[in-house]
């Protein structure tokens, strides 16, 4: 009951998808070794739970399908994605640090508009 416990409150946290996976994995794989083994489906929707929320999107779509995804699929979804999410991210914080910056122009403020009303 321990090791079903432990995939339940699996959480990703600070570790890639590979990492996650290989350790929700290792819990699938050790949970039939000792006679409780969990269906596929169980073993999606488990990893579905413990992901980060930038995966939500994918696992929506995931969650809709009719046949549960067997590892080797979810690894290579669960990759690409990561892969996307991270190449964006980072493409973004280059264009960030990279963009030019527009020297303030110095105007006198004798040339502003004034917000005086006209006089008729």
């Amino acid at each position: 009951m321990q090791l079903h416990g432990s995939l339940q409150n699996l959480r990703q946290g600070d570790e890639s998808v590979t990492q996650f996976l290989q350790k929700a994995k290792a819990l699938f794989d050790e949970l039939a070794a000792a006679g409780r083994p969990i269906s596929l489906e169980d073993f999606n929707l488990y990893v579905f739970h413990g992901l980060h929320g930038e995966f939500k999107d994918l696992v929506t779509s995931l969650v809709t399908k009719a046949e549960p995804l067997p590892y080797a699929d979810l690894l290579s979804h669960l990759l690409t994605h990561e892969f996307i999410h991270k190449s964006s991210h980072l493409s973004m914080r280059s264009a960030a640090i990279h963009a030019p910056l527009l020297p303030t122009p110095n105007i006198p403020p004798s040339t502003l508009i004034s917000h005086r009303q006209p006089v008729a």
